[in-house]
């Protein structure tokens, strides 16, 4: 966004996620070919997540800046560790922050 709004909310989202981020992690293709590395990540764990039929879902989500991740592979995974957490689904995506539901 070129917008003054557009600028002030990616300058919000970069200092707040370095501030905020709990794991520094790889993002992978849904191949295992590396993407982006060392990205400040974080991790959310027990995040209501509402079902089919109104059941009520406990997930992981991994936050990270949008602009670090490009290409964007919807079927990949994040490696933090000797942990591979793969991307079931978008959470949340205002256009700079992008939250993903993970599974291990």
């Amino acid at each position: 966004m070129s917008t003054r709004f557009g600028r002030a909310t990616e300058r919000l989202h970069r200092v707040g996620q370095a501030r905020l981020a709990d794991s520094v992690g790889n993002y992978v293709d849904r191949n295992g070919a590396v993407l982006a590395q060392g990205l400040e990540l974080q991790i959310d764990r027990n995040v209501e997540r509402f079902g089919e039929g109104g059941a009520v879902d406990r997930m992981t989500t991994i936050s990270t800046l949008r602009s670090l991740i490009q290409p964007l592979d919807r079927k990949g995974a994040f490696v933090i560790g000797s942990e591979t957490w793969h991307i079931e689904g978008i959470a949340d995506d205002d256009g700079h922050l992008i939250t993903f539901y993970v599974v291990p």
